[in-house]
């Protein structure tokens, strides 16, 4: 798939995705062969949510990656 595809399909799931407990972040990235995936960052304090993530959407690859809630810095001069 294309990046272009891939982003598409993570704008029409986005915010299916980001709904369920344990989701905190999906983006768009490459493998080291070059394919891109959805990857959907979890919180790792919530296990049970390995259980709701397909392993593809629309025929694109999903990987799950455990990288814990996002916070928001503000950014200082």
């Amino acid at each position: 798939m294309t990046a272009d595809q891939v982003r598409d399909i993570k704008r029409r799931y986005s915010a299916s995705l980001l709904s369920q407990p344990g989701i905190c972040g999906v983006g768009v990235e490459k493998d080291k062969a070059g394919e891109h995936f959805l990857a959907i960052h979890v919180d790792p304090d919530h296990p049970e949510v390995l259980k709701s993530v397909p392993e593809q959407i629309e025929g694109c690859p999903t990987k799950v990656i455990a990288s814990g809630p996002f916070r928001k810095f503000s950014r200082r001069s």
